[in-house]
């Protein structure tokens, strides 16, 4: 069976997975600074300011990722493990319970549509 690297995490609906290929920090939550009428917030993380999207509750850490070439922090995602998980369709399995991919991208677009913005070509 094939196997995947990255990290599960807990997030509002359930398990997740983020591949290694695009995680690139886990730090714990940092002061994040809302962005009036975005939807998202900035925060400095490792000397560098990240916009921030809530996926989950305040609690949690925060998931640095590289996403469409962008620094996004993704906050409110519980940690579960990190390592290499057995792949499954969608996503990994974690503990006998599924971890389905999680599509930041399509999370940071959604942000982005509903202010009017859009990422990559037309």
């Amino acid at each position: 069976m094939a196997q995947r690297a990255g990290l599960v995490v807990r997030g509002r609906s359930g398990l997740h997975f983020i591949p290694a290929t695009i995680a690139r920090s886990l730090v714990a939550a940092p002061e994040v600074s809302p962005v009036p009428g975005a939807g998202i917030g900035m925060a400095l993380v490792s000397g560098e300011v990240v916009a921030v999207l809530p996926l989950g509750s305040r609690a949690g850490a925060l998931v640095v990722c590289e996403v469409d070439g962008e620094l996004v922090g993704f906050a409110g995602l519980q940690p579960e493990a990190s390592g290499f998980f057995d792949e499954i369709e969608g996503g990994v399995r974690f503990d006998s319970e599924p971890a389905l991919d999680l599509d930041l991208a399509a999370a940071l677009r959604n942000v982005d549509e509903r202010r009017g913005f859009s990422h990559g070509p037309d």
